[in-house]
């Protein structure tokens, strides 16, 4: 194949093998220059990817920064009110990110050795923007009740929304 390539080649006259010269040139630096510009979108993209990243974990540092400056060195034990936790965090959780949003609640309770009893709620989320979390999480700090433990994860199918699992204490005294 290249003894005919080679053949057919030596048979044009040196105008036409200049001309073809010119032509493969420029069919090798037309396919570098899309190559570049691709290469150039790739990498634009994968920057401003980057640069999202890194505007989400700045704004969820400054928000584990307040919440921890909000939180006082001791917990206050609120008074026994006789009200359901769970039943407070629903109505909570309802009135800002709605009833189909929230996916799960798993309360537990236990006495701490100086006579007061914690009641824990591991309360999921799923799907709500990362202003509706926000919102959450203010409404859930509460004298006598605080925001234990808080896990944010981006959903899969829409990086717009978040999946939270938010456990929420509340200290009592012992009865």
């Amino acid at each position: 194949m290249i003894a005919r390539a080679t053949e057919w080649l030596a048979t044009r006259t040196a105008r036409e093998r200049a001309l073809l010269a010119i032509a493969a040139g420029a069919a090798v630096a037309l396919l570098a220059l899309v190559g570049a510009f691709a290469l150039r979108d790739d990498f634009a993209t994968l920057h401003a990817r980057v640069a999202a990243h890194e505007r989400d974990l700045a704004r969820a540092r400054m928000l584990a920064r307040r919440l921890a400056a909000s939180r006082s060195a001791t917990p206050a034990v609120a008074p026994d009110t006789g009200g359901s936790l769970v039943a407070e965090l629903q109505a909570a959780a309802d009135a800002v990110v709605g009833r189909d949003r929230i996916a799960g609640m798993t309360p537990a309770a236990a006495t701490t050795d100086d006579g007061v009893r914690e009641e824990r709620v591991v309360l999921r989320i799923a799907g709500a923007p990362l202003a509706d979390c926000v919102r959450l999480l203010h409404g859930l700090e509460v004298p006598g009740r605080r925001v234990a433990r808080l896990e944010l994860r981006k959903h899969p199918d829409e990086p717009a929304r978040f999946d939270a699992t938010i456990d929420v204490a509340r200290l009592r005294p012992a009865s």
